[in-house]
């Protein structure tokens, strides 16, 4: 279903989870971009930055004001829980082969898979330092992960849509999801809302209150204009 023009699949997480293995074990493939305010807000002001989102084979809903779009231009979905990319890499990573996982980004991305009990030298490709988008890097970095099914591109809005709009032509047997700080969460160096504050659409504050002079910006200036679209959109809808 459109959501600010972007086709959303309005699916629960263990639906997602399935047919991810069903890729990697068949070798069809996606780019899934788990869609929240600040994809919305910065496709809005940087339109090569909303061209990478059009090319996305599978959005799911991940932000509270997405599931709420959604449940209001779909009254039948009105049991529709949040995708979000913190639960669905957890699930993942317990779940995948390490042989068949690259991990691109994340802060200590071995010590998110320590708290998971998984071995981090058990055959997962893992990029944690800096990764550039020079041509001659993502063709060198698509060679590096050829013949993996799935990686993890944890870079964070923009740049990890925009590597992967690079790599998606180069690698035609892997599926790609952009997961922001998803291994920061899961390795416990960054603390996630109480899940009272998740259920209610609340996380933001949380992470707001958390770390005001990094993100008082994004939340307070710019997601505003993302927030206003996505209720016009509803409005039209």
């Amino acid at each position: 279903m459109p959501i600010v023009g972007l086709q959303v699949m309005p699916i629960d997480e263990a639906t997602l989870i399935a047919h991810l293995h069903h890729n990697v074990e068949t070798g069809h493939r996606d780019w899934i971009v788990t869609l929240n305010l600040d994809h919305v807000a910065r496709s809005g002001r940087e339109p090569s930055y909303r061209k990478a989102l059009e090319g996305a084979t599978l959005i799911v809903a991940d932000g509270a004001p997405i599931v709420w779009a959604v449940k209001k231009k779909r009254p039948d979905l009105s049991s529709l829980d949040r995708v979000t990319g913190a639960d669905a890499t957890r699930h993942l990573l317990q779940s995948l082969p390490p042989g068949q996982v690259a991990i691109i980004g994340g802060k200590d991305p071995k010590l998110a898979l320590q708290k998971l009990d998984l071995d981090p030298e058990a055959g997962w490709l893992i990029f944690d330092g800096v990764i550039s988008l020079e041509d001659q890097s993502v063709r060198d970095l698509a060679e590096a992960i050829k013949g993996r099914r799935f990686a993890f591109v944890a870079l964070g809005v923009p740049k990890q849509e925009y590597l992967i709009e690079k790599l998606w032509p180069l690698c035609p047997e892997t599926t790609f999801i952009g997961v922001g700080g998803s291994f920061e969460f899961i390795a416990g160096l960054t603390q996630r809302a109480p899940m009272w504050m998740q259920k209610r659409g609340l996380e933001w504050l949380h992470r707001l209150v958390s770390e005001p002079k990094r993100l008082w910006r994004r939340y307070l200036v710019e997601y505003i204009p993302g927030a206003i679209a996505l209720r016009k959109d509803v409005k039209r809808g």
